[in-house]
């Protein structure tokens, strides 16, 4: 039986949604999969029902996968630190990011999407894809794990490392030019390069017994104890002072980042319970004891995060902030019932600054000026719809923050939460929970709210809600998967929302994606085969990028930015949306009633010398 939540059962209702399988194949593939022992994808596979193709063209028309160019990502050590080497390799995927248990992460294979599954389950996380070309994927875990028969787990790197080169955006040893994620939305800073975490001074450093690095569960219990006296005791459990266990969690938050630890386990395993850490992607075994004393510890964690301590049966996660040292962080506590005890989780980040606003987002004033509008004095629906790491949640935090800025009461749920706004009521949907999104959308209509914000709409039932809400007159804010506003729209009434409701319902739709900025130290005229097929390039335009130079990491660019679409739902086009029209259809009605497309923001861009019409062709892909 498959999860329907999961990434395989909605590519399976795209590929129907799309005629390239019938349901009765689906439960066919189903019974197979089931009598066989293995996963609907290898079932899929096995019979040859679709191709690779099929499955790539579903992903990213049907599902708004999109297709990245891994130098446009530098993965995140916090996304590292979750997929060990060993399933890196075998299952040929590289982590990119990880957001409060959303793990984003690009498989080169299109037929791979059908494992993520079972990686979700592995890693108990949940689990998004991004396309990208097989060989980048390959040279990127080869890169950042280092080569098969290295040293397992990636080479020690600091926040802003890409590959070899200590330079932020430097090309890697594989000749990928890189891009860290701290570059979106903003010019390069000493400041982003610094570690996330303090580094621990050498003569400090030398104190700590030697640990042995490990990838695997097992491997960890067959570590030898690092030699010396252990850095955190765990007896003390055994005389059951909750005063005394309290300070021993103080102690071990902080000890976990001394050593620059993404993450705390405390791990049970036969009669026994290891407390770990998480260090550059392997795992350190720190200390253990007994399994019968670890209820002391689990519950301590759970009252220092808030937590009832009364749901060790059930599924449970949290989320508060501290001060550990000089680290303001951001600590997550997800724990999990197992037949052999508690299985915890203590995730360290820092914590954000506030969200930009639109403009600094790359958004046109006359743009930004009409979402200000609509968040101050709309109602109805306004849509963000972006494809996987486009940006949508970007803006949709500015919106938040600046509804709450003019005084609207704010309402929003969040599978994860990127920026804390103070006077916005943020929910978290807790994955491990029973209770769907659509519940906590609900709950939001009783909370005497002026705005209803949900980031992001999963399933219809979200729909149905989100479109009530706006016809009682709220405004609801939402973001949704898709690569333009047209098809978003398409996919909803795919989903099976009803047309009228859901036209009356759409007020204004946002469609965005993220291009990579020229470096102004380096850009110079560079002759294109690009520029000519971009649709609409004005005659005399000259194509300009950046050669690469110490500035730019030698990458050539520097920085990235958003290119936006703004609808407003007009009469004209509410029209062709009551009436169940396609994506093409709803995007040339959206055309004639002045929209201005994604093409033409990118080009605009290429025309002032910011973006190359390479870039641009990468990201909207004409040739």
């Amino acid at each position: 039986m498959i999860d329907p939540s999961g990434i395989t059962s909605r590519v399976l209702d795209s590929l129907s949604a799309a005629g390239l399988l019938t349901p009765e194949q689906i439960s066919s593939l189903e019974r197979q999969a089931a009598e066989a022992g293995v996963s609907v994808g290898s079932a899929l596979i096995e019979r040859g029902l679709v191709s690779s193709a099929d499955i790539e063209s579903v992903l990213e028309h049907e599902m708004g996968v999109p297709h990245v160019d891994l130098s446009s990502y530098a993965p995140e050590d916090s996304a590292l630190a979750l997929v060990p080497s060993t399933i890196a390799r075998t299952r040929r995927v590289l982590p990119l990011f990880e957001i409060e248990g959303m793990l984003t992460v690009a498989v080169g294979e299109p037929m791979d999407v059908f494992t993520l599954d079972d990686l979700a389950a592995e890693l108990g996380v949940e689990v998004e894809p991004v396309l990208a070309d097989p060989a980048a994927v390959s040279a990127a875990i080869a890169q950042y794990y280092g080569e098969a028969a290295a040293e397992p787990g990636p080479a020690p790197r600091v926040s802003g490392e890409t590959g070899a080169s200590a330079e932020p955006g430097s090309t890697s040893s594989a000749g990928t030019p890189g891009l860290a994620v701290s570059d979106f939305f903003g010019e390069y800073s000493e400041e982003e390069a610094t570690p996330s975490v303090p580094v621990v001074p050498i003569a400090e450093a030398a104190e700590e017994p030697a640990r042995q690095p490990v990838e695997t569960i097992q491997e960890m219990v067959e570590a030898p104890p690092p030699e010396g006296p252990p850095a955190i005791d765990l007896d003390i459990l055994a005389v059951a002072d909750s005063r005394k266990v309290a300070v021993l969690v103080t102690e071990i938050l902080e000890h976990a980042v001394s050593r620059g630890a993404s993450m705390i386990h405390l791990l049970p395993y036969k009669d026994d319970f290891f407390l770990v850490y998480r260090v550059k992607g392997v795992l350190e075994k720190v200390a253990s004891a007994p399994l019968s004393l670890q209820g002391a510890l689990i519950d301590a964690f759970k009252s220092f995060a808030k937590m009832s301590v009364e749901t060790g049966s059930n599924p449970s996660f949290a989320r508060t902030r501290t001060r550990v040292g000089d680290r303001d962080l951001v600590v997550t506590v997800s724990s999990v019932p197992t037949i052999a005890g508690q299985r915890m989780v203590i995730s360290l980040e820092g914590q954000r600054p506030e969200p930009k606003g639109l403009s600094e987002l790359g958004m046109s004033d006359a743009e930004a000026r009409a979402l200000h509008a609509m968040v101050e004095r709309g109602r109805g629906l306004l849509l963000l719809c972006a494809p996987v790491a486009a940006g949508a949640s970007s803006t949709y935090y500015a919106l938040l923050a600046h509804a709450a800025k003019v005084g609207k009461t704010v309402y929003s749920v969040e599978y994860s939460i990127d920026y804390e706004i103070p006077a916005v009521a943020q929910v978290v949907v807790n994955t491990a929970s029973p209770v769907p999104a659509a519940n906590y959308i609900a709950a939001g209509l009783r909370q005497d709210t002026d705005v209803i914000a949900v980031d992001s709409i999963r399933s219809v039932e979200d729909v149905h809600i989100a479109v009530e809400a706006a016809g009682l007159g709220k405004l609801v804010i939402a973001t949704f998967p898709a690569a333009d506003v047209a098809s978003g729209v398409s996919r909803l009434l795919a989903l099976g929302v009803e047309p009228h409701s859901l036209a009356s319902a759409l007020t204004l739709g946002v469609g965005q994606r993220l291009v990579r900025l020229n470096c102004r130290s380096c850009t110079q005229e560079a002759p294109s085969a690009a520029l000519a097929k971009l649709p609409g390039v004005p005659e005399g335009t000259v194509n300009k990028a950046g050669t690469g130079c110490p500035n730019c990491g030698k990458t050539g660019f520097r920085g990235a930015t958003g290119i936006f679409e703004v609808l407003p739902f007009t009469e004209p086009v509410r029209s062709v949306v009551a009436a169940g029209g396609s994506a093409p259809q709803i995007a040339a009605a959206a055309e004639a009633a002045g929209m201005r497309p994604l093409i033409a923001s990118g080009l605009a861009r290429v025309i002032s010398g910011q973006v190359s019409a390479d870039e641009l062709d990468r990201v909207l892909r004409f040739t």
